[in-house]
């Protein structure tokens, strides 16, 4: 579909609530956020082996750009999510980082990262309102994904 700001044909375009004849793709929403002078915040995953990182994010479907050996960063649909930090001294089994992913529906994600062979935990309506799950990676790092579940 093509969008109505970049003239761009994109897969993630959406209309407008207002507005169903306007439909802005995810770059032009993004810098439209950019615009209105938005925090934006992108955390910083420690790993222990870079290539292994690289590896299971793109089996999980995500775009990984390697800045140099040490550090790369993670996207997903055009949109920045996580970069990866080498930190060859943590022990995965004690690594409590990680982040929440905001997705529009995360039992495709879920489903997705399943037939992937990929450690995710059951899907579940949680008590706070969120329909969730979480991905381990290799060096510990836990990112939760879900969608308000109301």
């Amino acid at each position: 579909m093509e969008c109505s700001c970049c003239g761009r044909d994109r897969e993630a375009v959406t209309a407008l609530r207002c507005h169903a004849d306007v439909k802005v793709c995810r770059v032009c929403i993004e810098w439209l956020r950019q615009q209105s002078g938005a925090i934006d915040v992108t955390p910083t995953l420690p790993v222990v082996d870079m290539n292994a990182a690289v590896a299971f994010y793109e089996l999980a479907g995500f775009d990984v750009e390697r800045y140099d050996d040490g550090f790369a960063f993670v996207e997903y649909d055009d949109t920045s999510m996580f970069s990866l930090d080498l930190a060859e001294h943590i022990d995965p089994t004690r690594n409590g980082a990680g982040c929440y992913l905001i997705v529009t529906d995360p039992d495709a994600w879920h489903q997705r990262l399943n037939a992937a062979d990929l450690p995710v935990t059951m899907i579940e309506n949680m008590p706070w309102g969120m329909r969730e799950f979480t991905l381990t990676d290799p060096s510990g790092n836990h990112l939760r994904i879900g969608a308000n579940s109301s």
